[in-house]
């Protein structure tokens, strides 16, 4: 099955942003037109899969907690929108390959929230290792998004009238190459870290967490992790 749900979605979200929200986005050039890119952005309601893909140019695929996809109907229109069940209870093997397969085999553009859940504070979250797995086995270029202002919109009915001044900030991309040396778990810490630096810069100083103050660190550019070659990519 296609993904034949997002485009209509996307046309009509992208509207409904533009008559009932102020909704402004600054750094799309960022994106990279082609290939596979890893889109990684905070998270603060239910619709922000839909607001950071208003943002793109081809359609994205992501994961989404599999309790959306409990009922056929439900699983059905999830699917055709681009997502994928799962397991947010441990490590979900099933989920990792089919959206590794995604980036790796089909060029596709992946969403993923780092954090693991939405922040009801609305501050960054502390962030989980498994994008910086996927990024450091694929190789797949990262792009940080930094979002504010969707807090309200939980209600996924808001899709038709999405109130508020929200803002999508989108920092540089950059590429992890793999090597030899540290240990995974310990590169995958310190780029997790670095991801979240990233994303954290994208927000105002009182959204940004337990990440604000290492903003000024010097974690990624031309760093050699040893195993892991980290840098900015054009």
């Amino acid at each position: 099955m296609g993904q034949w749900l997002f485009p209509l979605c996307n046309i009509g979200f992208k509207t409904t942003l533009k008559l009932f929200s102020d909704f402004e986005i600054s750094g799309q050039e960022n994106i990279p037109r082609s290939g596979p890119v890893l889109v990684a952005s905070n998270h603060l309601s239910n619709l922000d899969p839909a607001i950071v893909a208003a943002a793109l140019d081809r359609p994205p695929v992501f994961l989404a907690k599999k309790e959306l996809f409990r009922y056929r109907v439900g699983a059905f229109l999830m699917r055709a929108y681009g997502a994928f069940p799962v397991d947010r209870r441990g490590a979900d093997i099933r989920a990792l390959k089919w959206i590794t397969n995604q980036l790796t085999v089909k060029n596709r553009i992946a969403i993923v929230f780092p954090e693991g859940t939405r922040s009801k504070s609305g501050a960054l979250l502390h962030g989980q290792a498994g994008l910086a797995h996927l990024a450091s086995s694929t190789g797949v270029p990262i792009v940080p998004f930094g979002l504010t202002g969707s807090e309200h919109l939980q209600n996924p009915l808001r899709v038709v009238k999405p109130s508020g001044v929200i803002r999508l900030n989108i920092g540089k991309p950059f590429v992890v190459s793999r090597g030899a040396g540290r240990s995974t778990r310990e590169v995958a810490a310190t780029l997790t870290t670095e991801i979240m630096v990233r994303i954290a810069r994208l927000l105002p100083e009182d959204k940004r967490g337990e990440y604000g103050d290492l903003l000024g660190t010097e974690m990624i550019k031309t760093v050699d992790f040893n195993s892991h070659a980290v840098g900015e990519i054009s």
